[in-house]
């Protein structure tokens, strides 16, 4: 039986969200990321496709990337769109890749607060 695996990049997403070490906030980085879908077919069964994310972050502020990286936590990106995705740190240049789950909404985001309206 020939086993079969093809991938197909899916979106580049880019811009900036804050990333998470467990609930705490290490702060705002820019991401630019590549969603790719993989499918796989074995013999003549079609395995049900999953996203992987891959990409590079670049953290504001004083943070220790090597640290980081050194630790092997998973973080958390929530990105501008509402979206997250569960990461790790592949090298000390901010390069990361997903863990889990690839992308998924991010349900415990808070809403910004509405600038307050004047003449009201």
């Amino acid at each position: 039986m020939d086993d079969t695996t093809m991938q197909r990049l899916v979106e580049q997403p880019s811009d900036e969200g804050d990333v998470f070490e467990g609930s705490v906030c290490l702060g705002r980085a820019h991401y630019h990321l590549a969603v790719y879908q993989h499918f796989a077919e074995a013999g003549n069964e079609a395995v049900p496709a999953n996203t992987a994310v891959e990409g590079r972050i670049v953290l504001f502020g004083d943070f220790d990337l090597s640290e980081l990286h050194r630790r092997g936590s998973e973080l958390t990106l929530r990105m501008a769109d509402g979206r997250a995705v569960d990461f790790s740190l592949t090298d000390d240049n901010g390069r990361i890749r997903s863990t889990g789950r690839g992308m998924y909404q991010d349900h415990d985001r808070q809403p910004p607060l509405d600038p307050p309206v004047e003449g009201i």
